[in-house]
């Protein structure tokens, strides 16, 4: 049962009890007393906002004081905590979007987000430079920062805002052609080789390649497995070895065991795992003409334009598909788990339209011949066939009334005017 009462405080001077603005209620939650201000001196109001507290308490609506003294670094507290418990590894890229968030919603209470301040930021992100893409993979970060805040017992927060995903255009397209792969592998280090190569066959991601260990081939079968913990999907796979790929890696096993017999990885670098391709990878692009380092028109910074390590899993996907290989299976070996990734990295270019308007030249050629044949043969061996000789007439009716090119009726006359008064 809740109740009603008004704080008091002792004159220091009379020494009497002097009744202090406004009055206060108290109830109980789960037997919890809770206390909290009406900010307010009517009695009846104060009351009626009793009521309302001991209703949604007996509802289980309650969400508690805890949700108006809840802040955006709670919010970051909380999902900190989530990529700790699930081991989440991309804690890099979780700081960088923090970075950015916190320097618009820092030091703010959680339920002062709205969707206006949210768009208030993509438009400051924007004029900052950052692509659609980015600013959206900040937002999915935001999002989640709510929704697990508003999965807690008790809540932190009420609700999640809306926020707008921007549509993004900048989604990247490139990919090789057999004849450049070649080229550029042929302009990076040994050490480089490696890595796009088996990148290039199989559409492994980079973080993937580079986690590779010697011990994950078995050289008898010709497989090579990777384990669960080392892909983004945390779902292991197994890649079959022939080939131009298993040439290389039969090589390089032959070059490591006689120089860096002690290293256990794959992809490294005088015995050093691999971590990035970064500054050979652009070298050796600029050597063969396939990119350079241009200035941002917006920002003024010099950046990359050209192909990225991660084109060769859109490759590795579209090379799949023209081999034949059913999506499905396409998915298993690069790992995509949805489809409509894995749709929007099956990307075509000129050849391939090329080639598709060659195949359905043929095959109309190849449906008139059949037909044809089909139909010659059809009218030769009708019982009943008419004899064009003989009714010459009625041929003639039949041509008049036939348009030549096309076998239709022609329009009326009717049909005509109307056409043409109009």
């Amino acid at each position: 049962m809740g109740m009603l009462y008004r704080r008091r405080k002792r004159d220091p001077l009379t020494g009497q009890m002097i009744v202090l603005s406004p009055w206060w209620i108290k109830f109980y939650d789960h037997g919890r007393p809770i206390r909290e201000s009406t900010g307010t001196t009517d009695k009846a109001e104060a009351r009626r906002r009793l009521k309302q507290k001991e209703g949604k308490v007996s509802e289980g609506v309650y969400q508690g004081p805890q949700v108006e003294r809840t802040k955006f670094e709670d919010l970051i507290e909380g999902i900190r905590q989530d990529y700790t418990l699930n081991d989440r590894k991309s804690h890099r890229r979780l700081n960088d979007f923090i970075l950015h968030l916190s320097a618009s919603f820092g030091n703010m209470r959680a339920k002062a987000i709205t969707t206006d301040k949210i768009n208030v930021y993509i438009a400051k992100r924007r004029g900052q430079g950052a692509a659609n893409g980015t600013i959206n993979r900040e937002l999915g970060c935001l999002k989640r920062m709510f929704k697990l805040a508003y999965q807690q017992t008790p809540p932190k927060v009420t609700r999640v805002p809306h926020i707008s995903m921007l549509e993004e255009r900048n989604i990247r397209s490139g990919f090789f052609e057999h004849e450049d792969f070649l080229a550029l592998r042929g302009a990076l280090p040994d050490y480089a080789q490696v890595a796009v190569t088996l990148a290039y066959y199989s559409g492994m991601r980079m973080g993937e390649v580079c986690s590779l260990e010697w011990k994950q081939i078995n050289w008898n079968e010709g497989k090579l497995y990777l384990r669960a913990q080392n892909t983004k999907t945390e779902t292991p796979r197994i890649l079959y070895l022939t080939g131009d790929l298993l040439k290389v890696l039969a090589t390089w096993k032959q070059r490591c065991e006689t120089k860096w017999p002690s290293c256990s990885w794959i992809c490294h670098r005088g015995g050093v795992r691999l971590e990035s391709l970064k500054h050979s990878w652009r070298k050796a692009c600029q050597h063969i003409g396939l990119g350079r380092m241009v200035k941002d028109e917006k920002t003024g910074e010099v950046i990359w334009d050209g192909p990225i390590p991660h084109d060769f899993r859109r490759t590795a996907v579209r090379n799949m598909v023209r081999a034949g290989i059913p999506e499905k299976v396409a998915m298993a070996i690069s790992g995509h788990r949805t489809r409509s990734v894995f749709d929007r990295y099956n990307i075509v270019n000129e050849a391939d339209l090329a080639r598709a308007a060659k195949s359905l030249s043929d095959y109309f050629v190849r449906e008139k011949q059949a037909s044809m044949g089909t139909l010659a043969g059809t009218l030769a061996e009708l019982p009943h066939a008419p004899n064009h000789e003989e009714e010459p007439e009625l041929i003639g009716i039949a041509e008049e009334r036939m348009e030549l090119a096309r076998g239709i009726e022609p329009p009326t006359c009717g049909l005509q005017n109307r056409c043409s008064a109009d």
